[in-house]
């Protein structure tokens, strides 16, 4: 059996970053994947840059051809195309729309970047490195702690084999085998819901709004009246022209049955009210995942085993808190093979910086997405109010609720005049539980 200084479990932003710093420090790599061309994206993700300042405690900018991480003092190449998003725009069923312009220097809310592009990066600096081992079409099972490490259970083209490290870094992704095997999902996380997503990268649409995130809320977007549709301009094969559009919907995947995500993206490119945009449309790309609800890990180390990136949390932590968590893994585990010790800083930097480690971000974040427990025209109404309004921010799930609950109270007075139920329903908005944002169980 060969043995390794560290088995890396997943060869995305958090594996394949992990794998270069400690692959650069000298250290015995082994880096797993299941996919047989690593840089390929088949999972809907959420590639844009979050560009607001203190999100997982960085401040992450792209200039230069690099991301750049401010806090962990470190940079990341990054040779593709680079999209501004200068809005984030609500459109509610009726049409009606909030619009947030960019906050940052710039006039930015995000930045759009091409995933693949990324990791076809990484990949090579990885590969490049004589420390580094990488195993496509290998897919790690199980992981146990041991006298020697860890001994990581893999299965590599039908085979099942077994590899030893002293150390292991989980970075499988949300729904990762490795962190299920140590039985930390039952141990630490609570189980909230499990969500289908789809995303179809799109030519030709006749998209009003091309520098813009788009978000579609409100019952009537979709056929049973769940979750929400996303509309974003894409970096699509190395280029920006012609335009490449990303649509995608998540729909609750247990309790009552409904209309499955293809369908619901279907529903909206043909009969939705916004179904004009995509009378040319032309599929050049589809994507899917499944996301499985859990609270974080509390703490993201086991034994030997390191939990990164996206294994570690609550749906995801954006492609650039992957980089970062993979990081500060693999500064962690270079500290403990030279002296012995780092594992209890990246526990401690976990839990400080990952900001849905605090349950009351967990609230606010799914509040901005419940939105639908109102009525399509209270919030057709609701966002005509905000027509004409100076209203900045970003693109973030933990800040975007504040910029929406702020911008509606501006007219909490008019509101309080004209419709008082609903004024009402807007001052319990913060009430909503993390079950009714989600929808869950609900048809």
């Amino acid at each position: 059996m060969k043995t390794f200084d560290v088995i890396i479990a997943g060869a995305g932003p958090a594996g394949l970053m992990a794998a270069q710093v400690l692959g650069e420090k000298g250290a015995r790599v082994l880096l797993v994947d299941l996919k047989k061309d690593i840089a390929r994206v088949y999972r809907a993700c959420c590639a844009n840059l979050i560009i607001e300042p203190g999100t997982h405690g960085e401040w992450v900018t792209c200039k230069d051809g690099a991301f750049h991480f401010a806090e962990n003092k470190f940079s990341l190449p990054y040779s593709g195309p680079i999209i501004p998003l200068k809005k984030s725009i609500k459109i509610a069923p009726g049409g009606t729309a909030l619009a947030v312009s960019g906050k940052s220097a710039e006039g930015y809310v995000a930045l759009s970047f091409e995933k693949e592009a990324l990791l076809q990066g990484m990949l090579e600096r990885a590969a490049a490195n004589k420390n580094i081992e990488i195993m496509t079409e290998t897919q790690a099972l199980a992981a146990e702690n041991n006298a020697g490490g860890v001994a990581v259970k893999l299965r590599a083209r039908g085979a099942e084999c077994t590899a030893q490290g002293r150390y292991a870094i989980a970075a499988d992704g949300v729904n990762s085998r490795i962190v299920a095997s140590l039985g930390l999902n039952e141990m630490q996380r609570k189980f909230f819901a499990r969500f289908m997503v789809m995303a179809c990268h799109i030519e030709n649409v006749d998209c009003p709004y091309p520098e813009a995130w788009l978000t579609f809320v409100g019952k009537g977007q979709t056929k049973a009246g769940r979750g929400q549709i996303y509309l974003c301009p894409k970096p699509h094969n190395g280029k920006t022209d012609p335009a490449v559009y990303e649509l995608t919907v998540g729909v609750p995947a247990l309790g009552s049955k409904g209309p499955s995500a293809r369908e619901e993206l279907e529903h909206f490119m043909t009969r939705g009210r916004f179904a004009s945009w995509f009378r040319h449309a032309r599929i050049v790309d589809t994507r899917a995942a499944t996301l499985n609800f859990y609270t974080p890990l509390a703490n993201p180390v086991e034994g030997k085993v390191v939990v990164a990136g996206d294994a570690a949390a609550f749906i995801e932590t954006y492609v650039q808190g992957a980089i970062m968590y993979g990081y500060r893994a693999a500064q962690a585990i270079a500290g403990q093979l030279d002296a012995g010790s780092g594992l209890d800083d990246y526990a401690a930097y976990w839990e400080k910086t990952f900001e849905y480690n605090d349950p009351r971000e967990i609230m606010l974040a799914t509040q901005g997405f419940g939105l639908h427990v109102m009525d399509d025209g209270d919030l057709d109404y609701l966002f005509g109010l905000t027509a004409g309004d100076a209203i900045q921010g970003f693109v973030n799930e933990f800040s975007d609720a504040v910029t929406v609950r702020t911008a509606l109270f501006r007219h909490m007075q008019q509101i309080e005049r004209e419709r008082p139920q609903l004024a009402e329903t807007l001052q319990r908005f913060g009430d909503v539980s993390v079950v009714d944002a989600l929808q869950i169980g609900k048809s």
